[in-house]
Order: C-alpha cells, then structure tokens, then sequence
C-alpha cells in the first residue's frame, strides 16, 4: 500500500472552538483521502513556562477585565506596531516548529487559529517551507492579524469576510465559502424522543441548554436561578466544561430548584444535548453557534465579549438567529417570550437557522486540500 501523504494541523489551546474545528477537518480529511493526519498546539513550541504564562495571563484578562481585551483587540486591527510585534513575535515561535516540520515532513499545514497561521506563512515567505499552507477562520468575523499573503487559500465562514480580505490584498479567487467546519456527527439527522428517554429528561418541558462556561466568565449559577425563577415548567441544561468548581455548585443548587436541573462537565454528545432543547443560552463563540446552526438550534446570547464574541454575536442577530440579552432581567423575558406556547418568534428563529447552517464545511475544506496536495 503506498505510504500516506501527510497532513499536519496547527492550533493554539486558547479555547476549545479552535481545537474542535481542526478535529473536524482530521477527520474529514481522514474520511476522504489515504492521509496521515497529525494535531499540533503551537504552545508546544513554545518553553513550556513562557507558554502556560501567556494562556493564563489571557485567560485572566477574558476573566477579570474583559473590556481590555476588547481593547486589545481592536488596537490589533488597526495599529500598525501590533503588525509590527505580530512579525516580530512569529519569527521568534517558529524556530520550533520548523524543526518539527523538517522531521514530520507533511504535504500541507493546516491552521485554526490565526497565530499558527502567522508561523507557518513566516516561515513559508522566508523560503523556509515550499508546501502550501491553509487557513480555516473559525468565526463569522475576522481580525487583521489573520492576513497573510503566503496563504495559499482562506476558508471562510460568509461572503463577507471575503470582502474584508479582499480589501486587504488578498485576492477572492484564493478564498472559499464553506462555513466553520463541524464534526460529522452534527449533519447526522437525530430522533429526538429517543434522547429525551435516554437522558430522562420530558418530553412535555420546555428544554433549555446553557452552555459557554469552561473559562470561568459565564455567570451560570445566575443563569439558572433567572430561568427557574419564570412562570413556565423548565428543565435546564448545563455544561461547565473544565469548570469543576461550578459543576459541584449546580449539582448543590439541584434540590432548592423547581426546575429540573441537569448538570455535566466535559461531554462527547453535545449534538445531542442540541437536538433536544428548545433555545441555547451561550456565548457567541464560532464554533458553538456553527454547531448550533447545523442543529437547528436558535440562540440566546448573554454578554458577549468584546471582540470577535461581539462581531459574531452582530453577525447573527443581523441574519435574525439569535436575541441578545446583556442582564438577567431582560434574559428573563425573553425566555418567557421565545418559549411560550406557539411562539412565531421561535420559529422564524428555527427557519432562518437551518438556512445558514454548513453542517458538510468539514468535507468541503479536506477535499479542496486534497485536491491542492495531489494536483
């Protein structure tokens, strides 16, 4: 059997939306192709102490002072000494992965997060690297700091973000519209009676899931007091993800709720936990509002950061998807509106989803890299 081309796909562990994107894109490359698909943080190439540092000092500022990031952020856009340290800073962090490139060798990278994108387009405009190297936007906006002119094609979530890297030198001809890419598992049709029974949940309650609250900077615990607090029988659903100390705090706050309470750290089946609730409370992340769109599932977001948190969340309320609350009072009645009986809200909501929804942009973006790697 001939060897299989290799293919290795970069992230950065600064949240869970970027590694997910790149499994999907393994997988589907892995689905279509005699390919030996290999993962890569770029923290990795990083000391381990000067890495950990950066992904604590950034969590903390999401945490404790999230307009600073917003700062931070639009600084980055449009200062020309962010594109200066930018270049400065990749130029340093690639010295590490070009010598793991020299001994793993693949035919393409790959990159979900635009950091890994910065090393690997340094080292390929500097002649260190001649295979081609591509870039996933996991949002449904885009920051400057993702431009770069040696890569070799952009996949994208909307038509405007074509625009956007047009106007800024990179020609629409090497940019594709697939959506974010998703795990297979979230175009596969579900039957929800059969999930409803298998996490005991009923079938005549209205389903909330809330989700968003691994980083620590999601008020879950008020959340939840505000739906149980609504004049309508609810069964609400969370995921904490990593947050252990939240976990066994609504796992505490079950018996004093009227409201059916389900609690779960880290799980594999959230298309599961999707199918079967009626609105999703969250942040506006990328990859959780591209599940939540191939799902069918309308979204509530609550205090968006600033940032891509904010332009994604513009993004989908502009294309009518999603509501916004930014208090527990207003969150309150929107709930109450969104899930009253025979709500036109909703269903338009659910409509306007399953239009925008790309559950295949997985497949789409592995077959146009297999393409380019055997052509």
């Amino acid at each position: 059997m001939t060897k299989p081309d290799r293919v290795l796909i970069l992230s950065a562990a600064v949240g869970s939306g970027h590694i997910r994107a790149a499994r999907a894109v393994g997988a589907a490359l892995k689905r279509q192709g005699n390919l030996e698909v290999q993962y890569a943080d770029i923290f990795d190439f990083l000391n381990p102490l000067l890495g950990q540092g950066i992904i604590k000092i950034y969590l903390k500022i999401l945490q404790m002072t999230p307009g600073l990031y917003g700062q931070m952020y639009r600084w980055g856009n449009r200062n020309e000494l962010a594109l200066a340290g930018r270049n400065w800073l990749s130029r340093y962090w690639a010295s590490g992965l070009e010598q793991y490139l020299h001994n793993f060798k693949p035919a393409a990278i790959v990159c979900t997060h635009a950091a890994p994108a910065g090393l690997a387009a340094g080292l390929s405009g500097r002649g260190r690297i001649t295979i081609p190297v591509f870039a996933v936007v996991t949002d449904f906006v885009v920051h400057r700091l993702w431009i770069y002119p040696e890569v070799e094609r952009y996949f994208l979530a909307d038509e405007t973000l074509r625009t956007y890297f047009s106007e800024r030198g990179i020609p629409a001809e090497r940019s594709l519209i697939t959506g974010i890419p998703v795990s297979e598992e979230f175009s596969v049709r579900l039957d929800r009676s059969t999930i409803l029974q298998d996490l005991n949940l009923e079938k005549a309650k209205k389903t909330i899931l809330i989700m968003g609250g691994g980083a620590g900077i999601f008020p879950m615990e008020e959340l939840v007091k505000t739906c149980d607090g609504l004049a309508v029988p609810l069964q609400i659903i969370v995921v904490t993800g990593n947050n252990r100390h939240m976990y066994s705090k609504l796992c505490n706050l079950k018996t004093s709720l009227r409201s059916t309470l389900h609690v779960f750290s880290y799980v594999d089946s959230i298309h599961k936990l999707m199918a079967v609730a009626d609105v999703i409370i969250s942040k506006p992340g990328g990859m959780t509002s591209a599940e939540a769109l191939c799902i069918g599932l309308p979204m509530i977001i609550f205090r968006p950061i600033p940032g891509q948190e904010e332009g994604n969340a513009q993004f989908l309320l502009d294309k009518k998807v999603a509501v916004r609350a930014n208090h527990c009072d207003e969150l309150g009645n929107i709930v109450l509106t969104l899930l009253q009986e025979q709500s036109q809200q909703l269903e338009l909501m659910r409509n306007r989803v399953k239009e925008l929804a790309r559950p295949a942009a997985a497949d789409e973006i592995a077959g146009h890299i297999i393409r380019t790697i055997y052509n």
